[in-house]
């Protein structure tokens, strides 16, 4: 279910290629693929999720991607002006904001008729985390690690406290997604916690470290953007244009299915 986030990263990806309007086309299919791949759907369930999903894309894209642009714009035009501090709190706000806002969607949307699942699909789920996990700190040689602790040395908890909230945000999904005879309401509501404030299974230390962080991203935006030469300035704006006008180029579907999902 959390692949479902990282899915629209993709989408926003994309943007930035000319092949903008097919890959978002494609992102339903996506999404259901990535969900098949964390938690293996029987068939009967494949043929209620991937309409429900290609019902949140729909919404998404006639929802929250003119509300993008918007922001964009204004991003733009605060980082050529220069961006205080606040601002640059503001629109990480904005950001997470966005996140949120998907997150809620999904849990009312699609995560619903992912829960039930059987012991087999549990196991299956619970693997495929564990990979995940592995795969997540093999990713990382020693020296970027290394690179990484010393930059970061100040603001954030030691690798323990991550890999620890991760387990206990997958554990937390993985209850909720073995319920049987559950509640609608319950469900919905338990999932929106996870996925918008998945801070309330965390460790202490990685909270703290995320909020450390986030602090110091907004003072690094800022210095940045003092920083920038009339050139660079330039070149952002063209670029900020660019991303903009891709975004806004895609068609959205005009679906019932869509009609109904912007309600």
């Amino acid at each position: 279910m959390k692949a479902l986030l990282p899915a629209f990263a993709v989408a926003l990806a994309l943007t930035g290629c000319s092949f903008v309007q097919m890959g978002y086309n494609q992102l339903d299919r996506l999404i259901a693929w990535r969900l098949d791949d964390y938690l293996p759907m029987y068939s009967a369930q494949r043929a209620v999720v991937e309409p429900a999903v290609t019902r949140l894309v729909d919404w998404h894209c006639a929802t929250q991607l003119p509300a993008y642009s918007a922001w964009l714009r204004t991003v733009d035009a605060d980082m050529r002006s220069g961006l205080s501090v606040a601002r640059a709190n503001a629109h990480i706000d904005q950001a997470l904001g966005f996140g949120h806002e998907i997150a809620r969607r999904a849990a009312r949307e699609v995560g619903p008729l992912m829960v039930g699942a059987t012991p087999a699909q549990i196991e299956a789920f619970n693997k495929r985390m564990k990979k995940s996990n592995r795969d997540y700190v093999e990713d990382w040689v020693p020296a970027q690690l290394a690179l990484i602790d010393d930059w970061a040395r100040d603001v954030r908890s030691n690798g323990e406290d991550g890999m620890e909230s991760r387990r206990r945000w997958q554990a937390a999904l993985a209850d909720v997604l073995a319920r049987r005879n559950a509640e609608r309401d319950a469900v919905i509501s338990d999932l929106e916690t996870l996925f918008v404030s998945p801070g309330n299974v965390f460790t202490p230390g990685y909270s703290a470290a995320f909020d450390a962080n986030r602090a110091r991203a907004a003072e690094a935006l800022s210095a940045l953007s003092a920083s920038l030469t009339p050139a660079q300035r330039k070149h952002l704006q063209n670029e900020a244009a660019s991303l903009i006008a891709d975004i806004e180029q895609i068609a959205c579907r005009r679906s019932e299915s869509s009609l109904q999902a912007r309600s």
